[in-house]
C-alpha cells in the first residue's frame, strides 16, 4: 500500500493545479493573452508530477523491498508513459475549457509569443502516443525476456508475458483513441465558431466578430475573418454613402464596371423639372432656409420618380434631371415618365399645403419630357467622371421644361413621347408648334394633365 502514496500525491497536486487554472480562467480579461499558456502548463505539470512519482516509487521499492533489478526501469517507464499520456489529456482538457471560456468572453486579440500550430500539435500528439506505445511495449518485452533467461523459461511464464503485453497494448490503444477523440472535439468546437461567424456574414450581420479562442492557425483565421468583416462594413458604408450621391442603379453599374468605355446608345425618356422664381426665393431667404426647402422638395420629387421606375441622374441647382428606361431597360418608359410627372404635380400640392400651414410661401415648378435615343456613359476627366446621358434628346427635354414658363403650364411633352403613350386616361392638349433654342425646325408640344 505504501507505493500508492506517490499516486495519491500526483492526484492531489493535479487537483490543486486544476483549481488554480479555474481561478485564472475566471479572470480572463485581467490576464491578457497569458491564459493561452495554460494548456502547456497543464501538460508539463502532469509529466513532471508522474515522473516525480516514478522516482519516489522506485526509491520506496528499493528501500523497503527486494525487487528485481529491472523493477526500477519498469516503474519509471510506466510513470513516464502515464505522464506523457495524462499530460496530453490535460493539455486537451485545458484547451477545451479555454475555448469555452473565450467563446463567452469574446476576446479578439491575437495571443502574444510563439504559437503552437495545428500541424505541430498533430505531429507532437501522434509522435508522443506512438513513441510511448512502442517504447513501453518493447521495454516490457525486453525486460521480461531478460528475466526469463534467468528463470529457466517455463511455459507459464511465457503465457504471463503474453497476457501482460496484451493488457498493456489494449490500455495504451484505448487511451490513445480517447486522446484523438478529445482533440477532434476541440477542433470541431473551434471550427463551429468560425462557421457560425461565416453564417452570420452570409446573413448580412457584420457586427458579431469571431472570438479568438486558440493560439494556432485558427487564431489567424479568426483575425482575418474579423478584418474581412470590417472591410465589408467599410464597403457597405462607402456604397451607402455613394448611393446618397448617385442613384443606386447608377452606382451598381459603376461599381460593377459595366459602363461601356465608349458609352452605349439607349432608348429612353428624359425628364427635366425646374423650380419657378427660384432666384427671388433665394433672395428673400437665408442660405440655410433655401437649402432646407430644396432638400425637402428634392426628397419628395425623387421618391415619386423612383416609384415610377425612374432614376434621378443629378440635381443641378434647383433643377432635377431624371431618366426612364436606363440604366435598366423599360419598354413602357414614356408612360412611366409622364405618370411620374403627373404624380410630381400632386406631390407639389401636398408640399405646398405643408408650407402654407407653416406660414411659408408656395413654390411652383415646370416639367419637360422628351423620348428618344441618348448616349449613356462616363463623362469627365481622368481624375473625375460622372455617369451622364448625352444627345439631342436630353437637350430637347431641357428646352421643353423652359417652354412651360411661356406657355403657363406645368407639364409639356414632345410629339415623340406623345405617340408612344399607351395610357388612354391621360388628358393631353396640343400646344402648337414652337421654335426651341438651338433647334432649326419647329417642335410640336403637348400639355398633360389627368
Amino acid at each position: 500500500m505504501i507505493s500508492y502514496g506517490p499516486i495519491l500525491g500526483v492526484l492531489s497536486l493535479r487537483l490543486r493545479l486544476y483549481t488554480r487554472a479555474s481561478e485564472t480562467l475566471a479572470t480572463v480579461g485581467k490576464n491578457g493573452t497569458k491564459i493561452f499558456s495554460l494548456p502547456r502548463r497543464a501538460f508539463l505539470a502532469d509529466l513532471g508530477s508522474w515522473c516525480g512519482a516514478g522516482l519516489v516509487m522506485t526509491g520506496i521499492y528499493y528501500a523497503f523491498f527486494t525487487p528485481y533489478p529491472s523493477t526500477g526501469v519498469k516503474v519509471m517507464m510506466a510513470c513516464t508513459a502515464l505522464g506523457v499520456l495524462s499530460g496530453i489529456l490535460g493539455y486537451l482538457s485545458m484547451e477545451r475549457r479555454l475555448v469555452e471560456v473565450l467563446q463567452k468572453k469574446g476576446t479578439l486579440g491575437l495571443p502574444a509569443g510563439r504559437q503552437l500550430t495545428v500541424s505541430r500539435k498533430i505531429t507532437i500528439l501522434v509522435s508522443a502516443v506512438t513513441s510511448i506505445m512502442a517504447l513501453t511495449i518493447l521495454m516490457m518485452v525486453f525486460l521480461d525476456m531478460y528475466e526469463l533467461v534467468g528463470l529457466g523459461g517455463e511455459s507459464t511464464i511465457y503465457w504471463g508475458i503474453f497476457k501482460e503485453i496484451t493488457f498493456a497494448l489494449v490500455i495504451l490503444l484505448g487511451i490513445s483513441l480517447f486522446i484523438v477523440h478529445c482533440f477532434s472535439k476541440n477542433l470541431k468546437a473551434v471550427m463551429d465558431t468560425q462557421l457560425g461567424a461565416m453564417d452570420e456574414i452570409s446573413r448580412g450581420n457584420l457586427e458579431k466578430q469571431v472570438p479568438i479562442v486558440t493560439n494556432d492557425e485558427f487564431a489567424h483565421l479568426a483575425e482575418k475573418t474579423n478584418q474581412m468583416m470590417e472591410g465589408l462594413k467599410e464597403r457597405d458604408f462607402c456604397r451607402a454613402s455613394f448611393d446618397s450621391y448617385v442613384s443606386p442603379e447608377v452606382s451598381r453599374k459603376i461599381l460593377n464596371d459595366s459602363v461601356a468605355p465608349a458609352g452605349e446608345l439607349l432608348d429612353v425618356s428624359v425628364l427635366f423639372c425646374d423650380l419657378r422664381n427660384y432666384t427671388g426665393f433665394a433672395e428673400k431667404h437665408s442660405p440655410r432656409e433655401t437649402v432646407d426647402m430644396l432638400n425637402r422638395y428634392f426628397t419628395a420629387m425623387a421618391q415619386v420618380i423612383r416609384a415610377h421606375n425612374g432614376v434621378v441622374l443629378q440635381f443641378i441647382g434647383d433643377e432635377i434631371e431624371a431618366v426612364f428606361g436606363a440604366p435598366e431597360p423599360d419598354a413602357n418608359h414614356p408612360d412611366h415618365a409622364v405618370a411620374a410627372a403627373l404624380e410630381m404635380d400632386r406631390a407639389l400640392k401636398r408640399f405646398n399645403k405643408e408650407r402654407r400651414e407653416r406660414g411659408e410661401t408656395e413654390i411652383r415648378h415646370g416639367i419637360g419630357i422628351h423620348t428618344g435615343e441618348v448616349l449613356a456613359g462616363n463623362v469627365g476627366s481622368d481624375q473625375r467622371k460622372t455617369y451622364a446621358m448625352l444627345g439631342d434628346t436630353v437637350n430637347l427635354a431641357s428646352r421643353l421644361q423652359t417652354l412651360t414658363k411661356s406657355l403657363d403650364t406645368h407639364i409639356l411633352i414632345s410629339q415623340a413621347t406623345r405617340v408612344r403613350l399607351t395610357d388612354q386616361d391621360m388628358k393631353i392638349r396640343p400646344m402648337g408648334r414652337h421654335i426651341l433654342k438651338g433647334k432649326v425646325n419647329q417642335v410640336e408640344v403637348y400639355a398633360v394633365r389627368k
